[in-house]
C-alpha cells in the first residue's frame, strides 16, 4: 500500500523544474551593435574536443536557432547555407585547410574569411568551440531496492568567437560552462539540445544591442 501511494505521488510529480548553474564570461573587443545588425552573422563549422566531433552540426544548429529566435533584429545565416555558398564558390579545399591551420594556431585566414563573408552576404562569422559535454544520472530516492527519483544532469563547456570578415579580426567572444540538472521519475536524460540551447541563450545575453528608440 505504501509503495503504491508513493509511486502514485512520484508519478504525479513528473520532472521537477531544472536547476541551471551557468558561469559565462563575455569580452567585447570591437563589435558595434549597429554594425552587427547591418552586417548580419553567419556560422562557420564548429571545432570540438576529441570524441565530440559528431556534435558539431547539432551545436551549430542549436546556436543558430536560438540566435534567430532571440535576436529578430539580426540576419542569421546558418551553417548549411554558409557551407553551400563555400561549395558553390569552389572554396571547399581552402575552407578545409583554414580549419586545419586553426586547430594549430587559433587563427582563421583573413583573406578567406573576407571571401566567405562576401559569398555568404554577411560581415560577421561565428566560430564555436565545443570543449566538453557530459551526461550523468544519479539515483536520489529508493526504497527496498526500487529507485524512484533520479537526478538527470548534463554539463557543457562551449566558447564562441565572432570574427569580422572585413578586417580578419576577432570582434567579440564569450563562453563558459553550463550545468543543467533536474529530478525526474522517468528515464529521460538531459539532451544535448537542451543544454546547448541554454548555453546559447546565456552567451548571447552579452551581445551588444542597439538602444531602444525613445
Amino acid at each position: 500500500m505504501l509503495l503504491a501511494l508513493l509511486g502514485s505521488g512520484l508519478a504525479g510529480c513528473g520532472s521537477m523544474l531544472p536547476q541551471i548553474d551557468a558561469k559565462i564570461t563575455h569580452k567585447e573587443i570591437a563589435l558595434d551593435a549597429a554594425d552587427l545588425v547591418a552586417g548580419g552573422i553567419g556560422f562557420l563549422t564548429p571545432s570540438a574536443a576529441t570524441g565530440r566531433e559528431a556534435d558539431k552540426q547539432a551545436l551549430a544548429l542549436s546556436f543558430a536557432t536560438r540566435l534567430e529566435a532571440g535576436r529578430t533584429d539580426l540576419r542569421v545565416v546558418p551553417l548549411p547555407a554558409v557551407l553551400s555558398a563555400v561549395n558553390a564558390a569552389e572554396l571547399d579545399q581552402e575552407y578545409k585547410q583554414m580549419f586545419r591551420d586553426y586547430l594549430e594556431t587559433g587563427i582563421l585566414d583573413g583573406a578567406l574569411l573576407k571571401r566567405i563573408g562576401e559569398i555568404g552576404q554577411v560581415r560577421y562569422l561565428a566560430q564555436l568551440n565545443l570543449a566538453s559535454f557530459e551526461q550523468v544520472s544519479r539515483g536520489r530516492f529508493s526504497l527496498i531496492g526500487l529507485r524512484f527519483v533520479d537526478t538527470k544532469q548534463a554539463n557543457i563547456r562551449v566558447f564562441l568567437q565572432i570574427w569580422d570578415s572585413q578586417t580578419g579580426s576577432v570582434a567579440w567572444e564569450g563562453g563558459g560552462e553550463v550545468n543543467y540538472a533536474f529530478e525526474s521519475v522517468s528515464e529521460r536524460p538531459v539532451t544535448f539540445q537542451q543544454v546547448s540551447a541554454t548555453a546559447a541563450d546565456r552567451i548571447y545575453a552579452g551581445l551588444p544591442r542597439s538602444a531602444a528608440p525613445p
